[in-house]
């Protein structure tokens, strides 16, 4: 079973990141693993435990967290003067020791760039992957998402673009490089991170996922109005996220400035207000009759906002996903967007919504909302293609996936453990080697053969009991034996031509016409004498495997493929006499 450890560094009910990081928790839970939420002191920006009780409980408070509903680890932390919009975990080193070995973690999946988790978590684990190989430890895993937004200069002044630039370069290619998995929201974000140096085979697809099992209700989207005083009759064209300056509210009221004559169409603006970019927001909503801004929602009103939603629109400087969006193609709303960063890949212009021009065109923007809504049979194709689009990124399949895969590693490395269970503690392992289920490993002093499923004891042996290696070629000679047999067998009936006046005629005619060989029958009846020994032949030579049987000890033999060759010459080299009884 899985044992997971999920860190952001804090929590939240309408943040993109934030979100991503609690529902993978969530969906791992359900799924049958123990999966935890390592985070911050800070919901939103706001304290929600005492950094003192904290400091109190050896820098960590571990409870169920009801309004998220998972259990949460909140760490001792501080909010960063720099960068901005970060909060720092405080002497995480060691409290992650502690919540590692009390909760006996054997995953690690760190979320977000710009603050030191990631960067703690990444030397926690090298320096546990050194404690694994001296066989003093367990395996633990680790698993990065960046959600990346690369630096630009369109997004960020030139103090926060180039502190971007130096962190991926020193931090984030570090993190590439020794993350056993890397979770990309889109594939342009796996083509950024090749030039760090990882390969296609540390990547997984993984966009923030739609939680298939959200609460729902069949009263919620008609409470909904009635909650928020929402006009009956109006289509809805909704925004859900934080109000801050990087999601580009303002030019939303500027679309709705430009269709206040509509009054059939209702902008409704749900989310955290942030900061003076929220307070501007609010003020400048407060003029306009055809905007509702309605603050941070529950779960369950986010159920009637999307219900009751004709359209959603976000017109954002700057996205590494828009998990948002995904949530409300899922359920048919086709979005309408400016296509930044991820948004051009969630967002299939004409398919699944609109791509406008760009951040400020707020006119393109009026004109996709007034056509959608005056040609509905475009608005409900646009839909049932987002549908189909959102239906493939579930939580629970993604990370029904990603468990798969960390199943298969942890299964893997406690065969590990059992292998070097056969290694002296004085033995030093210097590398180890997989193919078709049998590992090898080189130490020091011998090499230590056995099953990757572990179903047989590991074998040691020593360097200096091997007494010569010599070229073999292994097969199973018992399939040629048998085919030659029959073949004989049939020869000698047929030279008797028993075959065809016996009662054994028909059923070798019946038995060539289901394998289709009927036109092995009559003239050219003499052939089927030699078909058992092709198909020999050819299991035979299936099963032929080159390589090297090792002697040693006093009689004892074992075969290695020749996939093993590394490992035998680094035996070579560590022996006083040649092994080699040919040239390799």
């Amino acid at each position: 079973m899985l044992r997971i450890g999920v860190i952001m560094y804090q929590t939240s009910q309408t943040k993109g990141q934030e979100l991503v990081a609690q529902r993978t928790v969530r969906e791992f839970r359900r799924q049958g693993h123990e999966a935890f939420l390592i985070t911050s002191v800070y919901h939103d920006w706001e304290p929600v435990v005492s950094i003192e009780e904290v400091k109190k409980r050896g820098g960590y408070i571990h409870s169920f967290d009801t309004l998220l509903g998972i259990p949460v680890i909140r760490v001792n932390s501080e909010a960063a003067s720099w960068p901005p919009r970060r909060v720092s975990f405080v002497d995480f080193m060691g409290v992650l020791t502690s919540i590692v070995e009390d909760l006996k973690l054997n995953v690690l999946i760190t979320h977000s760039t710009l603050w030191n988790g990631p960067e703690e978590v990444v030397k926690f684990v090298e320096w546990r992957r050194n404690l694994v190989e001296a066989g003093s430890h367990p395996p633990l895993f680790f698993c990065h998402m960046s959600h990346l937004q690369e630096p630009s200069d369109e997004r960020y002044e030139i103090y926060e673009r180039s502190y971007r630039e130096a962190w991926n370069d020193v931090s984030l290619s570090q993190l590439v490089k020794n993350a056993d998995f890397i979770l990309v929201t889109t594939p342009g974000e796996a083509e950024y991170l090749k030039k760090f140096g990882a390969g296609d085979d540390k990547f997984m697809l993984f966009p923030g996922g739609v939680d298939a099992d959200a609460p729902e209700s069949v009263e919620a989207p008609q409470k909904f109005r009635e909650k928020y005083r929402l006009p009956k009759n109006s289509k809805i064209v909704s925004y859900l996220g934080t109000v801050e300056e990087r999601k580009n509210v303002l030019a939303l009221l500027e679309v709705a400035q430009l269709l206040k004559s509509r009054k059939d169409i209702h902008f409704v603006i749900a989310g955290t207000l942030e900061r003076e970019y929220g307070q501007k927001v609010k003020e400048a909503a407060g003029s306009l009759s055809n905007v509702s801004l309605i603050g941070p929602i529950s779960e369950e009103d986010k159920i009637g906002l999307i219900g009751n939603s004709f359209l959603n629109i976000t017109l954002s400087r700057s996205e590494a996903l828009g998990i948002s969006q995904l949530e409300f193609m899922s359920a048919g709303v086709p979005v309408i967007t400016s296509g930044v960063g991820g948004q051009s890949w969630v967002v299939k212009n004409g398919e699944t919504g609109i791509i406008v021009q760009g951040p400020d065109d707020v006119v393109g923007a009026a004109d996709a909302v007034k056509r959608m809504v005056d040609r509905p049979s475009v608005r409900d194709r646009l839909g049932k293609s987002a549908i189909s689009f959102a239906s493939r990124f579930s939580t629970t399949r993604l990370v029904s996936r990603l468990a798969s895969k960390l199943e298969i590693l942890l299964g893997e490395s406690t065969q590990d453990v059992k292998l070097r269970e056969s290694i002296p503690r004085e033995e030093r392992v210097i590398e180890s080697w997989i193919n078709k289920g049998q590992r090898v490993v080189a130490t020091s002093k011998s090499l230590v053969i056995g099953s990757v499923e572990g179903g047989k004891e590991a074998i040691a042996i020593p360097y200096n009991e091997i007494a010569r290696i010599v070229r073999h070629v292994k097969a199973t000679w018992l399939f040629l034996g048998i085919g030659t047999a029959v073949t004989m067998f049939l020869l000698v009936l047929s030279l008797t031509d028993l075959v065809a006046s016996s009662f054994l005629g028909p059923f070798f005619a019946q038995g060539l016409s289901r394998l289709g060989l009927s036109w092995l029958s009559g003239a050219q009846s003499s052939f089927f004498p030699f078909l058992p020994l092709i198909v020999s032949i050819a299991a035979f030579l299936f099963t032929v495997r080159e390589g090297y049987l090792i002697h040693y000890g006093q009689s004892s033999t074992i075969f290695l493929s020749k996939e093993f060759m590394k490992a035998l010459k680094l035996a070579d080299k560590l022996t006083p006499h040649e092994l080699f009884s040919e040239p390799v």
